[in-house]
């Protein structure tokens, strides 16, 4: 029986790289810590930048977290994660083309490298959510408690339509500021004999190993402050 490491992870960040981003990745990542986080995935929206320059700080600093690169697709018909590619994916394509390419970059990857991809909050209003297309075959995961929510309707309708169709579910925090960093969190175990990197995390996600940890709301009039600076 191989021993084990339970690591705490909040699948789904944004730094000030997104356009809706309020925090650095420093800022970031000091939050990750003071949470007691083993690592984040950084998804900003369209763009691996804040992901590759949090992996340089990191390493940089010998920091003990892990960052997962993960990027938040705008596709045609609404958003998509996709965790460990190591570039980025065009925008605008349909969902299709833009889980095509993923798959492609798995392949490309050397050490049978794996990728993840997640429907984040699939029905939620005014989110460019990705609707009933969270059931493709080729999404392996549906975000079922995302923490940027008013009434918890479409979290509720995600955890439906995933135990309908028997579909991996995670969580994440969507944290557009430092301060909600690790209000949503997954848990993932990982065999100690491994190399513990990003690599060893998504393997288990792809395998539905994987159980969801917290599940808090982001502060009201943090959610609302931000909302009305996104309309200006």
């Amino acid at each position: 029986m191989p021993l084990t490491r339970t690591l705490t992870l909040d699948l789904h960040v944004h730094t000030n790289y997104s356009h809706d981003g309020r925090a650095s990745i420093e800022e970031i990542i000091e939050s990750a810590i003071a949470e007691k986080l083993d690592g984040i995935a950084i998804c900003d929206h369209d763009t691996m930048d804040g992901s590759s320059a949090a992996r340089r700080y990191v390493a940089n600093n010998e920091l003990d977290l892990i960052i997962i690169p993960s990027i938040e697709v705008s596709t045609s018909e609404g958003h998509l994660i996709v965790l460990g590619v190591e570039e980025g994916i065009e925008k605008g394509l349909s969902p299709e083309e833009t889980i095509r390419i993923a798959k492609q970059r798995e392949k490309e990857k050397e050490k049978k490298g794996t990728v993840v991809i997640i429907a984040p909050h699939p029905f939620h209003p005014f989110r460019h959510s990705i609707g009933n297309f969270c059931t493709h075959p080729d999404i392996d995961a549906i975000e079922i408690h995302n923490s940027r929510y008013f009434t918890g309707v479409a979290n509720a309708l995600a955890r439906r339509t995933a135990a309908t169709n028997n579909i991996i579910v995670v969580a994440g925090s969507d944290a557009h500021s430092a301060d909600c960093v690790g209000l949503a969190t997954v848990e993932v175990e990982v065999d100690v004999a491994q190399k513990l990197e990003y690599e060893a995390i998504l393997r288990e996600l792809k395998k539905g190993k994987v159980r969801i940890k917290s599940c808090k709301r982001t502060p009201f009039w943090i959610y609302l402050s931000q909302l009305c600076k996104k309309k200006r």
